[in-house]
């Protein structure tokens, strides 16, 4: 019974054919049930991937939400097999604050366990760039919303659609209480496809998480299911796949047709076994029972693609550090001042965690997102620092005759300050220039304990004689023999300490600046190809140079550069008195639609790696191009430092907020700047200033050389008016020991939580003085108290593995 003209059947007629049809493929469509599992497992689930903003604004998003959750409410009526899984607290709240009666249903279904709330995150965020005192707080903020609401603790860490997974996850995972992780990105890969799909995620610290490589499609069709199961890599190990199915992006879910085609997929003969599960069941029911044989992988998940999104818009990198930084003064200097203002503290960390989403933070959405994202994030910053401010004048006396310099970091420091303005400070030295903007600064040198505080008072300065000599073209300083090519470049640097030459002889001076158009393949805003390297030329076209500034203090020499007849590159290259760094102060003046800007160092250190700090230490890399994973990594990810070491001598390349790097051999170049034009032309254009410093250090690397010198290169002490009397809260004992963030406790009235962690890499005993508390606790990322820490008169004696974070909760 076929109608043999479609055209002219009546509606009747055609219904009566399509059941015809489909009664006479029943019998060669029936499923055998008893060869389901011979065929591999496919679990599926219902999910929408929304971006928190993308090619539209956060609070579009907010709307998407809504449309979306609401048919998946409706849809679950109809389809009682049907779950679904929503991974953003923050989209969560979305709907709670606009939409109750929806958020009222989501809960109804979370009870029935088809509506599974399992991020584990406030936002589905970047985890390349943000700090890890930053990812720690999408977790804290994450778990907890879902505690409050949902009665639980996300086990699942889903984070489907970002640009590389830092060593440091983990660790921070298991410490909020997450075991499982989800991913489908590196299916997109460019050069080596991922050989296996499950596995145990090992981080730097030895931290284990079960890691899957999940299916995300819009249509879970006969062909999609089958494909997924078919192309596991290695079935010995694993024979499951989960599929995640919905429109994503503009939002939707699943649909009508999505949820009927998964329906007539389970039933067709010769397909794999198909079930409804949720993300957390299938960790639990199908692979942690393969645990054993499971394939470890140690170290990070490098992404080989969107590399650019290391570097792209400026302006969004360099707020996020020194928001980071704001927010980590702000909350130190609240426990030293005893004033919690907890709403305020939790209401700017959202703001960040918002913003640290994996496309705004990367650079990569359109223009409007930034129209409100940076006067936002500027806004922040201002509003952390007004705090701080406002708890530092309450530890300080007032007396406009001195003033205090607030060091929040945990270990001394006895470097340079720059204060605004023309300033003389009585028994430093100081020394006063006009930076490459035209305002007046005051370079001084000063020392100021761990947590702790220095008052100085208005006067005389200590200004003895002037340790620079140029003569015959070689700048003498205390630390360095320094010759410069015509362009203004070091063409000669000799270590005075040791009688080493710093630059390669046989490559490009120190600070070349390189510059060539940078135009990808695919993904304009996300992208740079491995073809720049052929690309990028050094800047010769040198406009000006000359020597700014000499005193006790610093020796600067200021230049400008054209980099095409519509930018230039304003360089101030400074070195100094009594510290080995070479600092380079930038100010770029760009109007570029695709082209990269670099700064090389071709040192003389041989390392088959370099080390590049991430969050809460640092992985090795390769400097060579051995084989095609080696030669994907020809652009990685820094936070604040890269580390190129001998044995007994080595040199680090530090940064205030650049991210991109590269080194092949002993020619490492850091990315400064990257131009393109879509989705968004606007915003890299116009002024921007960065700085980056280079560090020659005698010995191998450690933490007294290149860690804590990156962090004093990022964290100025804190100035306020008056005398003040700051007691440090925690003396560590161990150098390779840093306690990242002093911050008040979320739920113990009036204790503080100390985060600390080993940074060299190395399994270390230490003392830690509580300074006067009375009992001390560990705990999780989440706070959530595990055993008391004996105390012998006020000390801790802590043992922690190779970057091991501790969590340590004080009561006064």
């Amino acid at each position: 019974y076929f109608i043999q003209d479609v055209g002219a059947a009546s509606d009747d007629e055609l219904i009566a054919s399509a059941k015809e049809v489909r009664a006479r493929l029943a019998p060669a469509l029936k499923k055998e049930e008893t060869s389901d599992l011979s065929r591999g497992y496919a679990g599926t689930i219902g999910h929408s991937h929304l971006d928190t903003a993308w090619l539209w604004s956060v609070s579009e998003t907010a709307r998407k939400c809504a449309r979306t959750y609401s048919e998946v409410l409706t849809l679950m009526d109809i389809y009682p097999d049907y779950n679904f899984i929503q991974s953003s607290a923050l989209h969560l709240e979305f709907v709670r604050e606009n939409y109750p009666s929806i958020f009222e249903g989501i809960k109804s279904r979370v009870k029935e366990g088809r509506y599974e709330p399992n991020g584990g995150v406030w936002v589905e965020g970047d985890v390349n760039i943000p700090s890890g005192e930053a990812i720690v707080r999408q977790f804290l903020y994450g778990q907890r919303y879902t505690k409050e609401h949902f009665g639980y603790t996300s086990d699942t860490f889903w984070l489907e659609d970002t640009f590389g997974y830092s060593a440091a996850l983990p660790q921070i995972m298991r410490g909020a209480g997450i075991k499982y992780f989800y991913t489908a990105k590196l299916f997109q890969s460019d050069l080596n496809m991922p050989k296996t799909d499950t596995f145990r995620w090992c981080g730097i610290d030895g931290s284990e998480v079960l890691t899957h490589l999940n299916r995300m499609s819009p249509t879970p069709d006969a062909n999609t299911v089958y494909g997924a199961v078919q192309g596991i890599e290695d079935k010995r190990s694993n024979d499951s796949r989960l599929i995640a199915y919905g429109y994503g992006d503009g939002g939707g879910g699943p649909s009508y047709e999505t949820l009927e085609l998964l329906r007539r997929a389970k039933k067709l003969s010769g397909m794999p076994l198909v079930e409804e599960t949720t993300a957390s069941r299938f960790m639990k029911e199908r692979v942690e029972p393969r645990h054993d044989r499971l394939p470890i992988l140690d170290g990070e998940l490098y992404f080989e693609l969107h590399r650019g999104t290391l570097t792209q818009m400026h302006d969004v990198k360099k707020n996020n550090r020194l928001a980071e930084i704001a927010l980590h003064d702000m909350e130190l200097l609240s426990v030293l001042a005893d004033k919690n203002e907890a709403e305020a503290r939790e209401r700017l960390w959202k703001i960040l965690l918002k913003n640290q989403f994996h496309d705004i933070l990367p650079g990569t959405c359109y223009p409007s997102v930034y129209d409100t994202m940076i006067p936002e994030t500027e806004k922040l910053i201002f509003d952390a620092r007004a705090l701080t401010g406002s708890y530092a004048e309450k530890l300080s006396d007032k007396d406009e005759k001195r003033f205090s310099l607030i060091n929040t970091l945990s270990f001394d420091r006895d470097d340079v300050t720059v204060l605004d303005g023309k300033i003389s400070v009585g028994g430093v030295p100081c020394q006063t220039y006009t930076d490459s903007r035209g305002n007046e600064k005051t370079a001084i040198r000063s020392a100021v304990p761990a947590f702790s505080s220095t008052t100085l008072s208005y006067g005389k300065a200590q200004n003895g004689n002037i340790p620079f000599e140029e003569k015959n073209g070689t700048l003498e300083t205390p630390f360095y023999s320094a010759r410069f090519d015509e362009c203004g470049y070091i063409s000669s640097l000799v270590d005075k300490r040791t009688g080493r030459q710093v630059k390669n002889p046989d490559g490009a001076p120190l600070g070349t600046l390189y510059f060539g158009e940078s135009m990808s393949l695919m993904y304009d805003n996300w992208d740079i190809d491995d073809d720049v390297f052929k690309k990028l030329l050094p800047i010769k076209d040198i406009i000006s140079r000359e020597v700014v500034s000499v005193g006790t203090v610093e020796y600067r020499i200021r230049a400008k550069y054209r980099l095409s007849p519509r930018s230039t590159a304003v360089v101030d290259t400074v070195f100094y008195a009594d510290m080995p760094r070479i600092d380079y102060e930038v100010t770029l003046d760009w109007s570029e639609r695709h082209a990269l800007l670099k700064a090389g160092f071709d040192v003389y250190v041989k390392s088959n790696f370099v080390k590049n700090e991430i969050q809460f230490g640092h992985i090795e890399r390769p400097a060579t191009r051995n084989n095609t994973y080696e030669a994907a990594k020809f652009e990685v990810c820094n936070h604040k430092w890269t580390d190129i070491s001998e044995p007994r001598y080595g040199v680090a390349i530090l940064n205030d907020c650049k991210y991109g790097i590269s080194a092949d051999g002993s020619d490492i170049r850091l990315t400064l700047h990257k131009g393109c034009f879509r989705p968004d032309p606007v915003h890299d254009n116009g002024a921007h200033t960065m700085r980056y410093s280079l560090l020659p250090h005698v010995g191998a690397f450690n933490a007294e050389n290149v860690v804590k010198e990156a962090y004093k290169f990022n964290y100025a002490p804190f100035e306020v008016l008056g005398r003040t009397d700051v007691s440090a809260p925690v003396k560590i004992s161990a150098p390779n020991v840093i306690c990242e963030t002093v911050k008040p406790a979320e739920d113990i009235e009036g204790a503080m939580v100390l985060r600390i962690y080993e940074c060299e890499g190395s399994l270390t005993n230490c003392e830690i003085d509580l300074c006067g508390a009375k009992r001390a606790f560990a705990s999780n990322l989440l706070e959530e108290i595990s055993d008391e820490i004996p105390l012998s008169d006020g000390k801790a004696a802590l043992s922690f593995r190779p970057f091991e974070i501790k969590t340590v909760i004080i009561t006064k």
